[in-house]
């Protein structure tokens, strides 16, 4: 296939003891996930995608989530355990004129093995530190000569990484199940149906983030302003020293979190006289984030919660037409309807502290006496009902034609028609006190904060857009194994809509996001097969841009997306993979990633600089992305009479990056390398399997994300997993 993509078979994944998709990014160096809670995830590939470490409902992903072709838009419904994996294959540059929905940055398609007419039972146990265990179970048998089943159910528990100091439990805990069931009926050898049912639930204390840093108290001009510490003081609370990889929290609200999905889907495949294919693929899920947060992420009571509950609906149906191949024009073209729909609750809960911590002036001098009285804000809730919809309508098509043996010209458009519409309505609630309970001079001014801090509004809004997308592509084989290609594509993403106060005074629909994507690469294998060696050039522009802005110029801080301006992408990818000798395999990947801001006039200024409106980025590393990411493994097999013994090791390496949108030094997240190894024997037929396995082999600290917050003066960080190792059994009968 003449495009950057990369594959990871379902064993190989298992091998390694990874069971979720954030796991296997360090084997992905393309790859990117940052965030800190099942709704909290972003993703990108060669640094485009969605700005980085946090979600806003208004926009979509810029890297198609496929499973078993179905399109996932909510990141959290893929990154949980993963169930009945085949393969995982990355997807590099804009799709959209060969199935499914158009993305800006590529995709990530999960498949699942069909139904076995084979009557087997798979079982699966692993046991490791921290009292991680998993326990999956799959049943195939068929119901009659035509028709076949699959049933799975998987379990993975793990003890909390971090301690929470206030609540005396072990916090950042597994506590998760996922069940799939999988119909497949086939009449004859010229169709086929498979119909798939699947459910998981993920529940703990999870979702929360740790203070990574104190911000200072001095900002670049020289001014000085009131820090954490002295906030802190201001309302008597006493923080555990900052000291991240101590893995402890004194987090004092409750941070219980459910995500449950679920969802059906049928695939239909009917081959016609001709040659050709028809697929039809229908699908309709329901993904939920029922949260608890801590606002304000410590021990104090400022921000007692501020959740984004959310309800999310989906449906799609896409109906495709492949041609037969061998004939000198190849084609696919097909129809594709996607309707989403969310209900979010948005909720902010102001605590006893609130008032003196936020009302008092940004100055060292100024006495908390000053600050609004405690009653103020203490029971206050800031409460909006957000919805946002989307209903999307595509046509899409690619041919290629063989010029020669060696040469092969494709091109591919793709038209789409959005409609989007927004619902907002925000009110106050809660249990606070009655603004005639305060003196006479003071009812205006705690008026006038009640508003600030817990807006009423309401209004709908709709917008429709049409959007010509495509690609150019011209392969030629210079020799059998030795495969070349130049591209050009054009991805798409529809507009943003901000769901927020009016107040603000920011645009309702963000302006579309468009990329241009040129690329150069070369496919070869040689040494009789023994040997591969893949290699691109990239060059990406990203324009409008679609981010996540936050605020500080207003109280409270708000966050909204915006158009940013324009990114560039530019680089090298390489993947190989190597069989020196019988038993040995070697694979090495790599990207060299230079993302900038070509232009971004109005970014929201660091923290040094937070007096000023705005600062200038352009020219400066988009935010994300690192430059550089290693990535290779190895693994050895011998074979006796009767087993196999096996062994292998992996080892990645990312560069520095900066979390925050307008890189902020303080969310600079430092460069780190990972290793871990496997070993285990099995029977040569699979039977059974006993593997040993361990991940972060050096117990290496590192950071997965960072973001920089002004209203309480810290940097907060996810971390990375700790030391990972455990022991798994597999049979098969």
């Amino acid at each position: 296939m003449p495009i950057g993509i990369t594959a990871l078979a379902g064993a190989q994944v298992a091998e390694q003891g990874a069971f979720n998709l954030k796991q296997l990014v360090q084997q992905l160096p393309s790859l990117n996930i940052q965030g800190y809670s099942g709704r909290n995830q972003t993703i990108t590939i060669r640094g485009i995608g969605t700005s980085a470490g946090s979600t806003n409902d208004g926009l979509e992903q810029g890297v198609g989530l496929y499973v078993d072709g179905v399109y996932r838009p909510r990141t959290g419904s893929v990154i949980t355990d993963l169930i009945d994996v085949q393969s995982i294959q990355v997807l590099r540059g804009p799709q959209g004129t060969l199935f499914g929905k158009n993305t800006v940055a590529g995709a990530v398609d999960i498949t699942t093995p069909e139904p076995s007419f084979t009557p087997q039972v798979k079982v699966e146990g692993t046991y490791g530190n921290y009292n991680y265990a998993r326990g999956y179970i799959s049943v195939d048998t068929p119901l009659s000569d035509t028709l076949a089943f699959h049933a799975s159910y998987l379990h993975t528990s793990r003890d909390g990484l971090i301690y929470n100091t206030t609540q005396h439990q072990k916090w950042d805990n597994l506590d998760n199940d996922a069940a799939r069931v999988d119909l497949l009926w086939k009449p004859g050898s010229d169709f086929k149906l498979r119909v798939t049912g699947d459910y998981s639930l993920q529940k703990g204390n999870v979702g929360f983030e740790s203070l990574a840093a104190v911000l200072p108290t001095t900002l670049a001009n020289g001014a000085k302003v009131r820090g954490f510490y002295q906030r802190s003081a201001d309302v008597g609370y006493t923080p555990i020293p900052v000291d991240p990889f101590a893995r402890k929290t004194d987090i004092d609200s409750s941070q219980r979190d459910l995500m449950p999905s679920w969802g059906v889907q049928a695939r239909a495949d009917l081959a016609l006289a001709g040659g050709q294919t028809v697929t039809s693929i229908t699908a309709f899920r329901r993904w939920f984030w029922l949260p608890n947060f801590d606002g304000d992420q410590f021990g104090a009571n400022v921000l007692t919660e501020s959740v984004v509950e959310t309800h999310q609906s989906q449906f799609s149906q896409e109906l495709r037409l492949t041609s037969a191949t061998g004939h000198a024009i190849d084609y696919t073209g097909g129809l594709y309807f996607f309707w989403q729909q969310d209900n979010d609750y948005q909720l902010s809960l102001y605590g006893t502290d609130a008032s003196v911590w936020l009302t008092t002036p940004n100055t060292p001098t100024a006495s908390p006496a000053s600050a609004l009285p405690s009653a103020a804000l203490n029971g206050l809730g800031a409460f909006s009902h957000v919805i946002p919809a989307t209903y999307s309508y595509a046509g899409y098509g690619q041919a290629t034609w063989h010029v020669s043996p060696a040469v092969r010209l494709t091109a591919g458009l793709r038209y789409t028609e959005e409609h989007k519409t927004g619902f907002y309505a925000a009110s106050q609630t809660g249990d606070f006190a009655d603004i005639s309970t305060f003196p006479t001079a003071q009812q205006a001014k705690i008026t006038a904060y009640r508003n600030a801090y817990a807006p009423t509004s309401s209004y709908d809004a709709t917008n429709n857009t049409g959007n010509l997308s495509g690609t150019l592509i011209a392969a030629w084989d210079v020799a059998r194994d030795v495969h070349t290609y130049a591209s050009y594509s054009r991805g798409y993403k529809s507009p943003g809509i901000n769901l927020v106060a009016q107040t603000l005074g920011v645009n309702i629909f963000v302006k579309p996001e468009k990329v241009d994507n040129y690329e150069l690469g070369i496919k070869t294998r040689w040494w009789g097969g023994r040997a591969e060696f893949n290699a691109n050039l990239f060059w990406t522009i990203d324009h409008n841009y679609q981010a996540s802005y936050i605020n500080t110029t207003v109280q409270p801080i708000a966050a909204y997306i915006t158009n940013v301006g324009t990114v560039r992408s530019r680089g090298i990818e390489v993947d190989s993979r190597f069989t020196p000798l019988t038993g040995l395999s070697v694979s090495f990947s790599g990207t060299y990633d230079n993302a900038t801001y070509l232009s971004y006039p109005n970014a929201p200024a660091p923290y040094l600089y937070s007096y000023l409106p705005s600062v200038d980025l352009s020219g400066q590393p988009a935010s994300g992305q690192s430059k550089w990411a290693l990535a290779g493994s190895a693994e050895y097999v011998h074979q006796f009479d009767r087993l196999e013994v096996y062994g292998g090791g992996d080892a990645t390496w990312r560069s520095g990056f900066f979390a925050a949108i307008n890189d902020d030094p303080f969310s600079y997240v430092a460069g780190y390398a990972l290793a871990g190894l496997h070993a285990g024997v099995r029977e040569p037929n699979g039977r059974w399997d006993v593997s040993a396995w361990v991940r972060n082999l050096t117990n290496t600290n590192y950071f997965n994300t960072k973001a920089v917050t002004n209203t309480f003066g810290v940097v907060y960080a996810t971390l990375g997993e700790p030391r990972m190792y455990g022991v798994t059994l597999r049979g098969k009968f």
